[in-house]
């Protein structure tokens, strides 16, 4: 397939998603053809933040054959200079403007905190240079609306990491909905648990839990209902992280629920929390008028067992302590 450079640095950017969904091996959709640019030269990419978001995607960039890093920058050096040391030839820095302006960097990975987003996308875009962005855009509407404005006025590509989307499992369900598997959509549930909450320093400036967490879930409940919101009721409240506890807004809460109502009169529910001692907790349940489907959270083993007596994982009859549970 030949591609122009713009439509490829989009196409790299899914690639990249789907692989932050199975860091082991990308989605068929992601190991299509290799694409094959109009001029055949690699998409050079600079990334800016060299924490753990922007680890994944140096990772994940250096596995696609139509990307090469160039450049990464953090405000502490050592970390720039740790994470480019690992992939020979690339350069590191301090400084962001270093990344946008290096005369081979094509794209700019943006993988700084949430608050540093609109300013970082505004250099970007001046530059020419296309943009892939952490989630959020920016951490309000005005600077949010005015961000991707500026993009379409300078004629450059911005896509923002909603990965869910590339996600095989959600890709499955979105999937059944459209081919009307599961009949009409009744209501969509949402459930997203992180294992531990972030840092205050994360925490703070960031926009708060609607903005960082809650927004993969209502990009995918948009994505799923395949309508628009009309009308949002949500709570929040600081149950697991009581440093947060006296920040401004948003900021304060560590667990939310949000109900959705959708142009179609249907609702997606939501329900996020920063703490799950269990581990990543990420599902998704679609009822519709022929049937359910949901996702379930990957695990080591999938095997089942359904008799008269018992329905569950195999790996939980193996535990001594643990209860039989008793089918319905």
């Amino acid at each position: 397939m030949i591609m122009t450079k713009g439509a490829v640095v989009l196409a790299l950017a899914s690639f990249a998603a789907a692989l932050q969904c199975a860091p082991r091996r990308a989605p068929p959709a992601a190991r299509a053809a290799p694409l094959t640019m109009v001029d055949d030269n690699p998409i050079g990419v600079g990334i800016i933040g060299a924490g753990r978001i922007g680890l994944v995607h140096l990772e994940a960039l250096s596995s696609c054959p139509d990307a090469r890093p160039v450049i990464i920058s953090n405000p502490t050096l050592s970390k720039a200079k740790a994470a480019a040391e690992t992939y020979p030839g690339m350069a590191w820095t301090s400084d962001d403007t270093e990344v946008i302006n290096h005369p081979d960097v094509d794209a700019v990975w943006i993988c700084s905190p949430s608050q540093f987003h609109a300013e970082q996308i505004t250099a970007a875009a001046n530059a020419g240079k296309d943009i892939f962005c952490e989630k959020p855009i920016a951490t309000d509407l005005a600077e949010t609306i005015k961000a991707v404005n500026l993009c379409r006025a300078k004629g450059v590509k911005l896509m923002t990491a909603l990965q869910r989307r590339f996600d095989p499992n959600f890709s499955r369900v979105k999937r059944s909905i459209a081919e009307g598997t599961i009949g009409e959509t009744i209501v969509v549930k949402l459930c997203s648990r992180d294992p531990a909450p972030p840092p205050l320093k994360y925490v703070q400036g960031g926009g708060g839990i609607f903005k960082d967490m809650a927004i993969h879930d209502l990009d995918m409940a948009r994505f799923l209902m395949a309508s628009e919101p009309v009308a949002v009721l949500a709570s929040g409240s600081c149950q697991v992280s009581p440093e947060i506890s006296a920040l401004e807004g948003p900021e304060a809460f560590d667990t939310a629920n949000v109900m959705v109502r959708f142009a179609n009169g249907k609702d997606a529910i939501i329900d996020v929390c920063r703490q799950a001692p269990y581990g990543y907790d990420q599902r998704a349940e679609v009822l519709g008028t022929k049937g359910m489907m949901m996702t379930d959270n990957m695990h080591p083993s999938t095997a089942r067992i359904l008799s008269d007596k018992f329905c569950g994982a195999l790996a939980a009859r193996r535990r001594a302590s643990a209860p039989v549970l008793p089918c319905a």
